[in-house]
């Protein structure tokens, strides 16, 4: 839908295929590791996410979305996150070892 939008609007091959590209598991979780650690690894207080069982990773987000999740920033960057991103990740996490 995004990239039938942006062909509309007269964005190039290249712009929408840099959009799609971005929005891989690999790039969503590089995203993450700011606060959460190269490949979901945690060097403090922030959890962990490599290993996380892909349905407690789903829950979480879930719960963050909706503003139930314990958090202080992942309530406003869930969101963000559609629910097939949602699963990519969990399986790119669960996947991490």
């Amino acid at each position: 839908m995004v990239l039938i939008l942006l062909a509309l609007l007269g964005a190039s091959l290249a712009d929408m295929v840099a959009l799609a590209a971005e929005r891989t598991p690999t790039a969503l979780a590089n995203a993450c590791a700011s606060c959460h650690g190269p490949d979901g690894r945690s060097q403090g207080a922030i959890p962990s996410l490599a290993g996380m069982p892909a349905q407690e990773f789903v829950a979480k987000m879930t719960a963050f979305r909706s503003g139930a999740g314990d958090a202080t920033v992942m309530d406003r960057i869930a969101p963000g996150v559609s629910p097939a991103e949602v699963d990519a990740l969990a399986d790119h996490f669960a996947q991490s070892h």
